[in-house]
């Protein structure tokens, strides 16, 4: 005998008003059903879009990639721990603020060491506007329909809110954030379709955030199939910008037929989970955030020679400065942030964070 599915997120979500529960609607569209393959994926088809201009690429790259390189997967833990917390806690929670001065005061001083490129308010913009309407263009990516007109309030709402606590170089509030989600949409692909030059470092950059993903889940021999998957699902503007080559014709039509399916199976024939992604990584004893966290430090030992050895001597960027700077990494290598980096990431990913555990 077959019985239905439990589900209750849309349920609950059309049950709420968009314009006064935007934050309890954004948890709903975005806080449950996550995976650390998932979360991964996404890091990487959405990190490297921010960092097309020369100015981001050069404060993310600096010298010899930095934390791309270096500390690769944490980079990515880090990363999704911040934003679960945002997403969960949402813009008027103390956590949230708290966090988001971090990522002020962490953007701060490296602004000390790259002056004037943490100062354009439509980086920041953008990222705020790409963020309200990612779930959705992901979605019609995929051949799914795209979220709910409520989601839609909700999300631009959300994330309008959160975007008065960020701050630009100098300590300057942002200003300019659209009016409404399709505004978001408009200044998304005004952003993306704008003509750019075409930064070195921010080739690496994507290359590195690419190589991560496909080194941390996929075996050696299938790392192509994982690049194709990157790369049928990212922007093609971005690509375009960053020098990646396009993904293979199969590659584009199949892998995100395949990903939606995969996707539209779960949202019709599974139940949707009884607690959220950063309810389950709250409740992670100490044993288990070390071992999270052990796991990550071998992958960052291990990535910066395996990156090096395939980017380094590039024929594609024979003669580029910063590929040929690339150290010559052999073996397993630690890197340790400074002391004020490390208490700043600290506090921007709060208790959700793996390294907590030490």
């Amino acid at each position: 005998m077959s019985t239905q599915p439990k589900k209750w997120i849309q349920a609950e979500i059309e049950s709420l008003d968009p314009e006064i529960d935007y934050v309890r609607i954004w948890q709903l569209s975005s806080c449950y059903d996550s995976s650390e393959f998932m979360s991964n994926l996404m890091y990487a088809l959405t990190f490297p879009n921010f960092v097309v201009t020369e100015w981001g690429s050069t404060a993310v790259w600096r010298e010899d990639g930095g934390k791309v390189v270096e500390r690769a997967t944490s980079r990515v833990e880090q990363t999704q721990s911040t934003n679960s917390l945002w997403w969960w806690y949402g813009p008027h929670d103390e956590r949230t603020k708290k966090s988001v001065d971090g990522i002020n005061r962490l953007h701060a001083y490296w602004a000390k060491q790259y002056p004037g490129m943490f100062s354009y308010n439509d980086d920041y913009i953008y990222v705020c506007a790409f963020s309200a309407v990612l779930l959705h263009r992901f979605r019609l990516r995929l051949g799914l329909p795209g979220v709910s007109e409520k989601e839609k309030i909700a999300s631009h709402k959300f994330w309008g809110e959160l975007s008065k606590l960020f701050r630009s170089e100098n300590d300057m509030p942002l200003h300019g954030y659209p009016e409404d989600f399709d505004g978001c949409l408009r200044f998304c692909e005004e952003y993306e379709t704008a003509p750019k030059p075409k930064p070195e470092r921010g080739n690496l950059i994507a290359s590195a955030i690419y190589e991560q993903f496909v080194f941390r889940y996929f075996p050696e021999e299938l790392h192509w199939l994982g690049h194709q998957l990157i790369r049928s699902l990212a922007l093609p503007t971005t690509l375009e910008t960053m020098q990646i080559d396009p993904p293979l014709p199969m590659a584009k039509e199949i892998l995100p037929k395949l990903v939606g399916f995969i996707l539209w199976y779960k949202d019709t024939y599974e139940d949707d989970p009884p607690r959220s992604y950063i309810e389950m990584r709250e409740a992670m004893s100490q044993e288990q955030r070390r071992a999270v966290m052990d796991s990550i430090r071998k992958l960052d030992k291990q990535f910066p020679a395996h990156f090096a050895s395939l980017y380094k001597d590039d024929p594609k960027f024979a003669g580029c400065p910063f590929h040929a700077a690339l150290p010559s990494y052999e073996g397993e290598i630690e890197f340790k942030p400074s002391v004020t980096v490390r208490d700043i990431e600290a506090v921007v990913s709060g208790d959700v964070g793996v390294a907590k555990a030490g």
